[in-house]
């Protein structure tokens, strides 16, 4: 559902102004447009609206880079650190400061206003706090969990909880926020205009729920298959019901200031030569006849490309041969106006990764079901989410290169899906492609960058941010680039 930042804006400011108004409104000594208690409804869209413009920003291009999908360009430096594999701790500060400070706060503030009396915002909260929590530990280890939030409490340097324990917490934050929703008071609100992400459906909130679940046991899998396996087998037997077409948890945009898909005003900010086409992603597309390539890529507007599709070898950009005087940023693909025009959505979930978790899991004998339909299910998914056909989708998965390989290996199956899931993310959710990069090592054919200053290994894991190094005390001592994550064991 198509809903408007504006919109609802406008829409909390009334809000506001009717509560401070409804009684008193002569009263000199308080301002009508600033009260001093604020209701849930009043603080969704500004959590939903922040989570989605950080992961659709800072995120959403580092992720670009390190899943292959764009490299720096000739003509730019924006980005040199990402290809070079040399950021710092103060290199992605923003994003962790902004997603502590401000989402995971307001969430935890709807949480505290609507304890028992509106049970829905409660449910919400917990779900999309879930997510965020999940976003940080999965980039940067060990993070804040437990005593996270508690500032009022007097916690000001909170401890960091291990990646195991805060997965063990992630699913019973999940549970509390579908007891949430289901659970009924009379007084009970319902959220409508300003739950950005599914106009106050619950029915599909429940369904996000339970993906990020499968999210969070999948993500396991090498590192606890048991615990992976009696999770999703639990979900099954408890007949939860997952996201599916049409059904993607997505935040829209809209060509209007302020209302702009974050990437956008990022690229029209630092300059859209910046971020080309990497061949590693580009090449599978045109490789594989992918219709998707005009979707995800730009033509090259000049040069002997102009018209079709002209990328760069992954960190080539800045090398002799890219950097002459004749080159220019239009010689090359960038980013589509659909994945990174103004009005492109920021996905949290899509109903394509919903397919291919279900079909992995059934794979690996976790779930019962057709793995090979729901492969193909994802893939068109992917297919129609973008504006594309059905039967071009029929048409791509034909080919034997593409198609589920039935007599295959479970390693060939599990590789088929993974691939397929890295390039349906390409350009809208990158950051959890190199997460399913770094879980399963698909695809198999990503190459260290020409520029890498880490020796011939990739990057994986992101630094703890220098605020929280100067800050907190109890922050565990700084990464090494290359350190992994708990659950990358591969």
């Amino acid at each position: 559902m198509k809903l408007s930042i504006i919109k609802s804006i406008v829409l909390g400011s009334c809000l506001m102004a009717f509560v401070s108004c409804e009684k008193n409104y002569l009263d000199v000594n308080k301002d009508p447009n600033h009260p001093h208690v604020l209701v849930p409804k009043q603080i969704l869209p500004a959590a939903i609206g922040h989570t989605a413009y950080v992961m659709g920003n800072e995120y959403q291009v580092i992720g670009g880079y390190w899943a292959q999908y764009w490299t720096q360009g000739p003509t730019g430096n924006q980005y040199n650190v990402y290809d070079q594999y040399l950021i710092s701790n103060t290199t992605l500060d923003r994003p962790w400061s902004d997603l502590y400070s401000s989402p995971l706060t307001d969430f935890q503030d709807i949480i505290r206003l609507s304890s028992g009396t509106n049970s829905k915002y409660e449910g919400i909260s917990c779900i999309m706090q879930a997510y965020i929590y999940q976003v940080l530990t999965d980039l940067h280890g060990s993070v804040p969990f437990s005593e996270a939030l508690k500032a009022e409490s007097g916690v000001y340097a909170p401890h960091y909880d291990s990646q195991q324990s805060i997965y063990d917490g992630l699913i019973p934050l999940l549970d509390r926020g579908i007891a949430a929703i289901n659970s009924y008071a009379g007084d009970d609100i319902y959220p409508q205009e300003d739950d950005f992400i599914y106009g106050g459906d619950m029915d599909l909130w429940i369904r996000f729920a339970n993906t990020l679940k499968l999210r969070i046991y999948m993500r396991q899998s090498e590192i606890r298959p048991n615990v992976a396996q009696a999770g999703i087998q639990a979900m099954v037997a408890n007949g939860d019901q997952f996201i599916s077409d049409g059904e993607d948890a997505a935040m829209l945009f809209y060509d209007a200031n302020f209302n702009q898909n974050p990437l956008y005003m990022q690229i029209v900010s630092l300059g859209s030569f910046n971020i080309l086409a990497s061949n590693t992603a580009l090449n599978f597309l045109r490789n594989n006849n992918d219709p998707r390539v005009d979707v995800f890529y730009r033509h090259a507007t000049s040069g002997d490309s102009a018209g079709t599709h002209n990328g760069i070898n992954q960190g080539e950009g800045k090398l002799p041969g890219y950097g002459g005087q004749d080159v220019v940023s239009g010689w090359f693909s960038k980013p589509s106006f659909t994945v990174a025009g103004p009005e492109s959505p920021v996905i949290f979930l899509s109903a394509a990764e919903s397919y291919f978790l279900q079909s992995e899991a059934v794979i690996r004998g976790w779930m019962p079901g057709d793995a090979k339909a729901l492969y193909e299910s994802g893939v068109t998914a992917s297919f129609t989410y973008w504006g594309l056909d059905p039967a071009e989708a029929a048409t791509y998965i034909a080919q034997p290169a593409i198609a589920f390989p039935d007599a295959g290996t479970q390693a060939d199956k599990i590789k088929s899906v993974i691939t397929q899931k890295w390039i349906s993310m390409c350009g809208s959710e990158c950051a959890e492609a190199w997460n399913e990069w770094r879980r399963t090592g698909y695809p198999d054919f990503f190459v260290v960058s020409a520029t890498s200053q880490i020796g011939n290994n990739f990057p994986s894991i992101i630094f703890y941010p220098n605020s929280e190094q100067t800050l907190n005390p109890n922050t565990p001592p700084q990464h090494v680039i290359t350190d992994k994550v708990w659950w990358d064991v591969n």
